[in-house]
């Protein structure tokens, strides 16, 4: 493990950072905090011995908080590689049960923050403001897509070449006309809501899905991640695909 040190106040990681290291505190007090600005919320400090960045290195996501020193600090730090190996968290059926814990407090740490961290992706009935936005590079001469707003889910984006997908002008679906094209499948995934979560799914392509750096694959223990307030990319294929694409989350008019 590599020591690092941290004046105070200096960020450690930051909320949406890529889950790149698993860190332990040899002396000083850390923060954790979910939320963006003047709406952070603190909820857990942490002291010497205390572990923490566990959750994002097990579930292969983003970072669900910001850490951040509030003291000088020294922290221990060992990269994601090297910590699933050496606790032998490389088994599949013991990752399984690890990352229900990991989205167990995830959700915790939520509701400490206050339901208004994360509007409508939860707990609300009511479907908040999505907007697809596709970021495609259109021909020479033609504008640029306009975003789509999805109103009804599951809604589904896919190939119009590859097979089953509705036409466009479906509130269901966002169909592509891209023959020949391996990266984007038919239907190659979908924005839905899961356990009271809005998120994406892959639906099992051969390329996969990342969104918000997260790659999700037919291999994937789960195929779904969920979408956090603001914008959220979304890549359908391999991380050089063209298909790219922003979904906006906000609250609903």
């Amino acid at each position: 493990m590599q020591p690092t040190q941290y004046a105070q106040g200096a960020t450690i990681f930051a909320q949406g950072d890529p889950s790149a290291a698993v860190y332990v505190i040899e002396h000083g007090e850390v923060a954790i905090s979910v939320g963006q600005g003047r709406d952070a919320v603190e909820v857990a400090r942490l002291h010497a011995g205390d572990l923490f960045g566990e959750s994002g290195v097990l579930e292969g996501r983003t970072r669900a908080a910001t850490a951040t020193a509030l003291t000088p600090c020294t922290v221990l730090t060992t990269d994601a590689e090297t910590f699933l190996h050496a606790f032998g968290l490389t088994n599949d059926r013991a990752l399984v049960l690890l990352k229900l814990l990991c989205r167990r407090l995830r959700h915790t740490n939520r509701l400490a923050a206050g339901a208004d961290m994360a509007p409508g992706l939860d707990t609300a009935d009511a479907l908040p403001r999505l907007r697809l936005m596709p970021l495609l590079h259109p021909a020479p001469g033609t504008p640029p897509p306009d975003p789509i707003a999805i109103e009804v889910l599951p809604f589904q984006v896919g190939n119009r070449f590859g097979g089953e997908v509705r036409p466009v002008g479906s509130n269901h679906c966002y169909a592509i006309a891209a023959n020949g094209e391996a990266d984007l499948a038919a239907p190659h995934f979908e924005v839905l809501r899961r356990d009271g979560r809005l998120g994406v799914r892959d639906l099992g392509t051969r390329y996969g899905t990342i969104v918000n750096g997260q790659v999700l694959t037919r291999a994937s223990l789960d195929c779904f991640a969920a979408l956090r307030p603001g914008n959220n990319e979304v890549i359908a294929g391999r991380p050089a695909s063209p298909f790219r694409f922003r979904i906006s989350v906000g609250r609903a008019a």
